[in-house]
């Protein structure tokens, strides 16, 4: 009786696939009816993708399940296939830049067979191999398109659920710099040519030793024209305990014309993620990947005259930031409004070559000059559109961290 019940819940779900399919020719119609046998991926009806964290060295595994929609009478093979044009069709629809992962760095299962009377194969792994120093360095985001065939043509795959993606987050190991009492962090370039977006998406990825003290900028830019953007821990001014909130932890949204505070808070002593977008219409905040506050405005600084991050006058004793550590990486901004899932999916690595992104700095090395005095860290952009990122703060380089790590060690 469950087979049987397993067996009709599958082919009204297979049905339901075929009608939000679209347009079909009459022979296709004929070809696809409700009560034929198919082909399907699982796992692709829950979701067109998965994500499989890459690990450093040696390879890493997932599995996929084939089935169909009714037991097969004789025994039926197919295969996985590699189709580059799924993925295409999933970064148009998802605003996504993955590329396929290059030939040799995967492995994929040579024969599936579904046995004569059953409704499934054994599972079939999909193994992934190390990215190469080359795919680690050039930043892109890869993943794995794969296409399911029937070999023996028994049985055909549905079209929709036929076809699944592995989204391959890879595990970089980085530096950061360290700083303490704050990084004063900016771009000449944005400062000489100021660059004016109709949307935009500034983003961080940081850990600071504490909250204890309030007005702590993480980004602010000015037109000039006294509009502006600040980021800021600022509330609340003392710990909330309904919220298990301690003070300062929010980063509110302070424009020239209103703010915000965000739902979530950010905790000391971890590696945390803050975007804030603007559509044109409405800023979103969000806190690692999850958005936690809007705030509308009419009257927008668009104009990214003078930067900074992490700024605070001299960086001494005197300060905001006076006595907290800070670790930062991770910081970009877009000339394109980022949604949650594009936020969510690239907090730690995103490929230079995105569509809209206008300035990234990975942060992980700087070469050092001193002009007037004094010695500047400079952090190049990895888009190659030239914004460099410059302090003169004494930086401690902390080495070895992983792009999994939730936490990393002061120096």
């Amino acid at each position: 009786m469950k087979l049987m019940k397993l067996n009709y819940i599958k082919t009204l779900f297979l049905s339901a696939s075929i009608a939000g399919l679209g347009t079909f020719t009459a022979c296709d119609n004929a070809e696809y009816q409700a009560l034929d046998t198919h082909a399907y991926i699982d796992e692709a009806l829950s979701g067109s993708s998965s994500k499989l964290t890459v690990q450093a060295t040696g390879e890493s595994s997932t599995t996929l399940n084939i089935h169909v929609s009714n037991a097969v009478s004789t025994d039926s093979h197919f295969k996985l296939v590699v189709d580059p044009t799924i993925l295409d069709e999933y970064n148009t629809k998802n605003g996504t830049s993955y590329i396929a992962i290059p030939e040799g760095q995967y492995t994929l299962p040579e024969d599936i067979v579904i046995k004569a009377g059953n409704y499934n194969a054994e599972a079939s792994i999909v193994t992934l191999k190390a990215f190469s120093e080359e795919m680690v360095y050039s930043g892109e985001a890869y993943a794995l398109p794969v296409r399911l065939e029937s070999t023996d043509g028994n049985y055909p795959v549905m079209p929709n659920t036929g076809t699944y993606i592995i989204l391959a987050e890879n595990i970089v190991e980085f530096s950061a710099p360290q700083f303490i009492h704050g990084a004063n962090l900016s771009s000449p370039e944005y400062a000489a040519n100021p660059e004016t977006y109709s949307q935009y998406t500034v983003e961080v990825r940081f850990q600071v030793s504490d909250t204890n003290n309030r007005n702590r900028a993480v980004f602010t830019t000015s037109d000039g024209e006294n509009r502006s953007v600040l980021l800021r821990f600022e509330d609340p001014q003392s710990p909330d305990e309904a919220n298990g909130w301690a003070a300062h932890s929010l980063v509110q949204i302070q424009l020239h014309n209103g703010y915000v505070n965000p739902s979530h808070n950010f905790e000391s002593n971890k590696w945390q993620h803050l975007a804030v977008t603007f559509d044109g219409a409405t800023y979103r905040i969000y806190v690692n990947g999850i958005e936690s506050g809007q705030l509308a405005c009419s009257d927008p600084c668009l104009k990214f005259k003078g930067i900074g991050w992490f700024t605070d006058g001299d960086g001494d004793q005197s300060g905001w930031w006076r006595g907290c550590q800070i670790l930062v990486s991770q910081i970009r901004i877009w000339s394109v409004a980022r949604n949650a899932t594009q936020i969510a999916n690239s907090m730690t690595q995103v490929s230079p070559n995105s569509t809209g992104l206008e300035a990234y700095w990975r942060m992980d090395k700087g070469t050092t000059e001193t002009r007037d005095g004094r010695t500047y860290t400079i952090f190049e952009d990895a888009t190659g559109k030239g914004h460099t990122l410059e302090t003169s703060q004494p930086i401690t380089w902390v080495d070895g961290i992983l792009s999994t790590d939730t936490a990393t060690d002061w120096k």
